[in-house]
């Protein structure tokens, strides 16, 4: 009761800007090139995603790569829990996990390293990788259990491409899907990233694609895997066995939700896909018809979304809506600043702040 309602948004070059009114407008946007944050060698800097260069920290050394381009700044997830905002940022280079109370001011409490991915879920914080941490605060961390992803041929696999957390009536869930040059993998955790295992059947169709697009969403002791084929992978049983079914659509480009009575996808550019139990599926056009990349939803059913993630800056979208069919374009420079591409989106609950304060 005495915080703030917020949705927040996480994007490349350390950039997060949240909304306290409702998917309305978004305030306090911040960035680690203007503030020459740590791991930017401490430097303002200009950064412009896949076209600068810019400087990072890298092993104790300053160096210079593309901006956004595997390298530190790469925004790889934002999940809230137990009062805090965490989010992780690095890929193919070490980056940081960062932590904050309100959702604007954030604390480096895991450096040196990167993730693919992390979640929350029974008191936990996981930060998906071959070798995983945990926290039960968000800013202590300890080594979890391996995560020991194969190939088909039993080498190792390394790259976590999509992480989440399931609720189940048997014991939450940490679900990891990985892949490789021409593999994939899954591994779950029943114990809150100590330990992993492999799930008995996973159907060759079953998360082909599931990275940027698409996603794993929970929902009434169901677990859904959509993918980028618009293959919805299903589980009833915790996620020892899958099972395949198509959703309708034939490619999804956004996050999923669980409404709280059915789940929603969203794909080719003006349809939604959804679901009450993740093997019967609807298709509905929407009514303003756009692209979506992550979307997520309060807990009075507000949903907020941002277009294609791959366009920043001026060609920046993002969305608001009541019922995942009606879309309000937000209006950039008024209602947002167009910044850094988003890649992730959240909501929480925020200790206020001087940008967002209790009605």
């Amino acid at each position: 009761p005495d915080k703030v309602p917020v949705f927040i948004a996480q994007g490349d070059v350390g950039r997060t800007t949240i909304s306290c009114d409702d998917g309305h407008t978004w305030v306090g946007d911040r960035a680690w090139d203007t503030e020459g944050d740590a791991v930017m060698c401490g430097q303002v800097q200009s950064a412009v995603c896949y076209e600068a260069q810019c400087s990072y920290m890298v092993d104790g050394e300053c160096e210079t790569m593309t901006c956004c381009d595997h390298a530190p700044d790469v925004s790889k997830g934002v999940i809230y829990g137990g009062g805090q905002f965490v989010a992780t940022w690095g890929w193919g280079r070490p980056g940081a996990v960062k932590t904050s109370a309100n959702a604007v001011d954030w604390v480096t409490t895991h450096p040196g390293d990167s993730y693919g991915g992390l979640a929350y879920g029974g008191g936990r914080f996981v930060l998906a990788s071959r070798a995983p941490f945990v926290s039960g605060d968000g800013t202590t961390w300890t080594a979890g259990g391996e995560a020991d992803f194969r190939n088909a041929d039993d080498s190792l696999m390394w790259s976590v491409r999509r992480f989440a957390y399931a609720d189940f009536e048997g014991g939450g869930r940490f679900v990891a899907v990985a892949s490789g040059d021409t593999d994939r993998d899954m591994l779950v955790s029943s114990d809150g990233g100590e330990s992993w295992w492999r799930p008995s059947s996973i159907p060759a169709d079953c998360a082909g694609s599931v990275s940027t697009y698409g996603g794993i969403v929970s929902g009434n002791d169901v677990i859904v895997i959509v993918d980028q084929q618009a293959n919805a992978c299903r589980s009833t049983d915790g996620g020892v066995t899958w099972s395949v079914v198509p959703t309708g659509l034939q490619q999804i480009l956004s996050h999923g939700v669980w409404t709280g009575s059915e789940f929603w996808f969203w794909g080719d550019d003006g349809y939604r896909a959804s679901s009450p139990d993740g093997e019967t599926w609807t298709v509905t056009p929407m009514a303003t018809p756009h692209r979506l990349g992550p979307v997520a939803i309060s807990d009075a059913g507000t949903l907020v979304a941002v277009g294609n993630v791959w366009q920043g800056y001026d060609a920046q979208s993002f969305f608001r809506s009541t019922d995942g069919l009606t879309w309000e374009a937000l209006t950039p420079g008024t209602a947002f600043a167009p910044s850094h591409p988003i890649f992730y989106l959240t909501f929480g609950y925020a200790e206020p702040s001087a940008l967002c304060q209790k009605p």
